[in-house]
C-alpha cells in the first residue's frame, strides 16, 4: 500500500493508470434479463378491429406515464432521483429507506464523500446473507461536475471570465476523464466506501468479504442503467485503515459491470429490484471478457492523459 503513493490524491482524480497500479479491472457480465410475467405479446393480427360505433363511443384517455418511463425521460436530476425512490423504497418494495452516501475513509479519516445515495433493505442487517445489506446509487453527472469544480478557475482581477483559466480547467478535466465513462476508476472509491459502511454496520468475524453494489445512472442515457459489483475483503479494508501495517501487496477487487435496459417500462421496477437484492454476481454468472483481454486494453490506453500535478488527500 505504501508503494502506491500515487493513489494518495482525491479519488475524483483517479485514472486508469492508478487503477492499474493496484491491479483493478472492470469485467462486463453476460446479461440475463428477468422475464416479465405479464403477457404483452399480443399482436394486432388476431385482434378484431373495432366498429365505427365503438370508435365513436370511445373517449380517448391520455396515457399516464409510469414511474419507470418518467425516470427514464425526465431531464431534471432531482426528479429522476425522486422517481427512483418511488420505484425502490416503501412498503412492499425492495428497500425500507434511503439516505446520504458514506464517506470514503483512509487511515481512519474521512477523506472524500461521494455524492451518492444509499438504499437500505428491510429487516435486520445480519439477515441479508443472500444479498448486500445496502446498495448505492450514483448519478454520473455529479462525478463530472465534481471534477470540473476541482479545477474551476477564479475570475480575473476585474471579476471577468478567466478565459485562460477556463482553458486550463478544460484540459485538466480531460486528463482525468476516462475514455469510456462506464469504466470510471472513481467507481472503485464509491464501492470501497459502501464496503466500509457495511463493515461498520455488520458485526462479522474476520476475515470476511463484503458484496459492494452500486447503481449508476446517466442523464444522457435514457435506455439503460448500470450495475456494478465488487467483492471487497476485510483485509483490503484493513489495509486502507492501517496502511503502514500492510506489508504485502493486496490486490484490489475485480469490478463486475452489467447493463440493465429500462424498457419494457412495465417490468423495469421488478427487474431492477431483483437485480439489486440478488446474491453476489460472482457466483451466478459468467463474463464476456477475460482478464488478459482487459489488461491488454488498458496497456494500449495507458492512463487518461499526460502526467500532471494532483491535489493530495493527506
Amino acid at each position: 500500500m505504501q508503494s502506491c503513493r500515487e493513489l494518495f490524491v482525491n479519488p475524483l482524480l483517479w485514472t486508469s493508470h492508478h487503477f492499474n497500479l493496484v491491479g483493478g479491472q472492470f469485467v462486463e457480465m453476460v446479461d440475463h434479463p428477468i422475464q416479465s410475467t405479464q403477457d404483452n405479446t399480443k399482436t394486432e393480427e388476431n385482434a378484431k378491429p373495432p366498429s365505427d360505433a365503438e370508435l365513436s363511443a370511445t373517449t380517448p384517455i391520455p396515457a399516464v406515464k409510469s414511474d419507470a418511463e418518467l425516470f427514464a425521460r425526465t431531464p431534471i436530476p432531482a426528479a429522476k432521483h425522486r422517481r427512483l425512490v418511488d420505484i425502490l423504497v416503501g412498503k412492499g418494495r425492495a428497500f425500507a429507506k434511503y439516505g446520504k452516501g458514506p464517506d470514503f475513509f483512509f487511515t481512519g479519516i474521512p477523506v472524500h464523500r461521494p455524492h451518492c445515495t444509499v438504499f437500505y433493505r428491510h429487516g435486520q442487517p445480519d439477515k441479508h446473507v443472500d444479498g448486500p445489506l445496502l446498495v448505492g446509487h450514483l448519478p454520473y453527472g455529479h462525478v463530472k461536475g465534481g471534477r470540473t469544480r476541482l479545477f474551476q478557475p477564479c475570475p480575473d482581477p476585474r471579476g471577468r471570465l478567466n478565459r485562460i483559466g477556463a482553458e486550463i480547467c478544460e484540459k485538466r478535466v480531460a486528463q482525468v476523464t476516462p475514455t469510456e465513462w462506464t469504466e470510471d476508476p472513481y467507481f472503485a472509491c464509491v464501492l470501497l466506501a459502501l464496503a466500509q459502511l457495511q463493515e461498520r454496520k455488520l458485526d462479522l468475524p474476520n476475515p470476511t468479504t463484503y458484496t459492494s453494489r452500486l447503481l449508476v445512472t446517466s442523464m444522457r442515457d435514457h435506455d439503460s442503467v448500470y450495475l456494478y459489483d465488487a467483492e471487497i475483503t476485510s483485509e483490503l479494508l484493513g489495509a486502507l485503515a492501517r496502511p503502514k501495517s500492510a506489508t504485502r501487496h493486496i490486490k484490489w477487487p475485480v469490478i463486475m459491470r452489467r447493463k440493465l435496459p429500462i424498457k419494457p417500462y412495465n417490468t423495469f421496477p421488478d427487474r431492477l429490484a431483483a437485480e439489486l437484492v440478488a446474491p453476489s454476481c460472482f457466483s451466478r454468472t459468467s463474463c464476456t471478457a477475460s482478464s488478459d483481454k482487459l489488461s491488454a486494453k488498458r496497456r494500449r490506453e495507458g492512463g487518461s492523459g499526460s502526467p500532471h500535478k494532483m491535489r493530495r488527500l493527506l
